[in-house]
């Protein structure tokens, strides 16, 4: 018999439709897909095999992974081994030689589990592969910024080396790789697209639009507070070089030595503007520009950032002339005469590249640092460095 649907309940009528509803409004969530899966949904091309473009990228990616680990440990080294370099701002060159030494590790990881490889990776995995280099990049560059803010309060405080205590930089050191961390571990504990699907970048598959989108402006943001500063600096090492010219006998010594510091800055912020702006733009156009082929760069904007890493120790250390002789003693097996104390002159006659700088424009007779006399490490002077 039929039952009137005006004495059927409500509740048991509409229960398809709560049923219905309920289900419409729970994300679901693909954490028990296949990487291929999502792969295949962003459009990106999972490779089955190994092509001629694929292993040139994997072979030159692993010879640069090979470069970055030995050139940052060779810094490290140096730092431990020479006593002129324990100072706030090469513990802070080592900790970017550290974060550079990761990140070689991190791309090496990488570089074993692409291509065609990616295809046995798992959610997790393939998280831990991208929260590595999330990690390591987040560091180095964090690393620049701290040490263009020492650069900053040094120069502005007319000192040779920043007063800031051993205990302080650890604190700096700990706060950076603590940051460094979680900004790789957010897309691992939430903050991706497994269960919002729709809002997958084209480039990282498992990542969420939203996260590139922070992931980029940070890294920009944080480049133009790098500008400003090495800007401020320029300008106030140029103003006052200007004034001591003008009751100076040796203007050109001074203006030689402004020169110097714009040299560096511009090899610091150009190697900045062409290692990581194209990956940046490329993770930006990823999510605003849905008709731009970006996967056909993705691979070599990859290498590019990559080199960023193996550029810092030769930014950084390569023009420090101490520490060019500290790295040819270590190759040359060769113990350093000031590994155990200062040798001629003090610690703050070092011949760095920011000691002759800073001394040409503060110190009162206006004259510029003399490297300290050669040591036994010119024996060997003709070999080749790494």
């Amino acid at each position: 018999m039929d039952v009137p649907t005006d004495l059927v309940p409500s509740s048991i009528m509409s229960q398809p439709e709560v049923i219905e509803s309920t289900a419409m409004s729970e994300p679901q969530c693909y954490y028990n897909e296949t990487i291929a899966f999502f792969y295949n949904r962003s459009g990106k091309y999972l490779a089955t095999e190994w092509n001629t473009v694929s292993k040139l990228v994997m072979g030159l990616g692993i010879t640069v992974c090979i470069f970055i680990m030995l050139a940052n440990l060779l810094v490290m080294v140096a730092i431990y081994v020479n006593r002129r370099f324990h100072f706030p701002i090469y513990y802070l060159m080592a900790n970017l030689a550290a974060a550079d030494f990761f990140a070689g590790l991190a791309y090496f990881y990488l570089m074993f589990n692409t291509g065609p490889n990616t295809r046995r990776l798992t959610v997790s995995t393939w998280l831990l592969r991208q929260g590595l280099i999330d990690t390591s990049l987040t560091a180095s560059v964090a690393n620049l910024l701290a040490i263009a803010i020492e650069r900053h309060i040094t120069v502005f405080r007319m000192q040779l080396h920043t007063r800031m205590s051993n205990r302080r930089v650890v604190v700096v050191i700990v706060v950076i790789w603590t940051m460094a961390i979680v900004m790789g571990a957010i897309p691992s504990v939430g903050w991706n697209c497994i269960c919002d699907i729709t809002h997958c970048s084209n480039m990282a598959p498992l990542y969420s639009d939203s996260y590139l989108v922070f992931w980029a402006i940070f890294n920009l943001v944080t480049f133009v507070v790098m500008v400003v500063l090495y800007a401020h600096i320029f300008g106030y090492v140029r103003q006052r070089t200007m004034r001591m010219s003008r009751h100076s006998s040796g203007p050109r010594r001074n203006r030689d030595t402004m020169m110097s510091l714009l040299k560096t800055v511009v090899i610091v912020l150009g190697a900045f503007i062409i290692c990581w702006t194209p990956g940046l733009v490329l993770l930006l156009l990823d999510v605003c520009c849905p008709q731009c082929n970006v996967l056909a760069y993705e691979k070599f904007f990859l290498l590019l950032a990559e080199f960023n890493s193996a550029m810092n120790p030769i930014i950084y250390s390569y023009r420090d002339k101490e520490m060019s002789a500290t790295f040819k003693q270590i190759l040359c097996c060769q113990r350093s005469e000031s590994a155990n104390g200062p040798t001629e002159g003090s610690d703050r006659s070092a011949s760095s590249l920011n000691h002759t700088i800073l001394a040409g424009v503060h110190s009162n007779d206006h004259s510029v640092v003399k490297p300290s006399p050669p040591t036994r490490s010119a024996l060997c002077a003709e070999r080749p460095m790494l």
